[in-house]
């Protein structure tokens, strides 16, 4: 899928390709998250009440909706992340090409060894997630959410090497925006009933030097 997502990433393309697998996975019919919210673009429904969202061109309208099928779920939960996926290694390419029209004392900064070895570090890691198998990488809703939190890590990575340029809402920042929220939203596992024996959240956080072996492994 991220080979068909690719060409429709752009500076404002994330709402448009988002519309696009709201179409090939929901049969033409938007796909809510778990919570019941639907994330799709504000051309979609123009009349739709203001959001902060809405300066990147999405609206996200609030539930209950019924849940989607399994299956469907879960396509269009590896959809987003293939999406996702596409909009990182597509910050990753104009961040070589920034970094290779901009100078400093008269070099490249690609020429700098610091940079060079956070670009390959960000290449590594964009390398492993492609070739982890799928079962690992989208098998379950945990696999989706770690996935998520890798490409979110990963993003903002990217977006350092911008400089100040990478916190411009009209860049690459914009669409990793829209990828972390609308990811957020969709592949978020829930909160999970606590364990036995585990300790109240309201009753504080337990001092680190207390933790036992047990707990630290």
């Amino acid at each position: 899928m991220t080979s068909t997502l690719t060409p429709h990433v752009g500076v404002t393309g994330y709402p448009r390709a988002l519309d696009g697998l709201h179409r090939r996975v929901g049969s033409g019919e938007p796909v809510p998250a778990p919570t019941g919210h639907v994330a799709v673009p504000v051309t979609a429904l123009p009349s739709v009440e203001p959001s902060p969202l809405h300066r990147f061109g999405l609206a996200v309208l609030p539930g209950p909706r019924p849940p989607a099928p399994a299956e469907v779920a879960a396509a269009f939960a590896t959809g987003l992340l293939d999406l996702h996926r596409a909009v990182l290694r597509r910050a990753f390419d104009e961040a070589v090409r920034h970094l290779g029209e901009r100078s400093s004392e008269g070099a490249s900064l690609l020429a700098r060894q610091l940079v060079q070895a956070q670009l390959a570090d960000i290449a590594m890691a964009l390398r492993e997630d492609e070739a982890m198998p799928p079962e690992r990488r989208s098998a379950d809703v945990a696999a989706r959410w770690r996935t998520h939190q890798r490409l979110v890590r990963l993003g903002r990575t990217v977006l350092h090497l911008f400089g100040a340029a990478g916190f411009l809402l009209d860049g690459p920042a914009g669409e990793l925006y829209l990828a972390e929220v609308t990811g957020n939203l969709y592949l978020h596992p829930g909160t999970p009933d606590p364990a036995p024996g585990t300790p109240d959240p309201a009753l504080g956080t337990p001092d680190p030097r207390t933790r036992t072996e047990d707990s630290d492994a």
